[in-house]
């Protein structure tokens, strides 16, 4: 069975995607704040607020080194 272990508040929105770094270290979250949220998984801190779609933020994704995070959003 799951348990909750921490809740993470931030975004001012729903959350649409959130993908950790191969290394575990961190959980990017994207949301219809169309914000980026790092997060650190060991202590909760927010790392980072990555800022400039201008529509919701729909995926992320570290690359399998963790050195880059892609996202995806509804941006025209």
């Amino acid at each position: 069975r799951g348990r909750l272990v921490r809740t993470l508040k931030g975004h001012k929105d729903m959350i649409g995607s959130v993908a950790f770094s191969p290394d575990g270290r961190y959980l990017a979250s994207g949301s219809c704040d169309k914000t980026i949220k790092i997060w650190d998984v060991a202590s909760g801190r927010l790392v980072r607020t990555l800022k400039g779609h201008k529509s919701w933020v729909e995926s992320v994704a570290f690359s399998p080194d963790g050195r880059y995070l892609a996202s995806g959003s509804g941006d025209k």
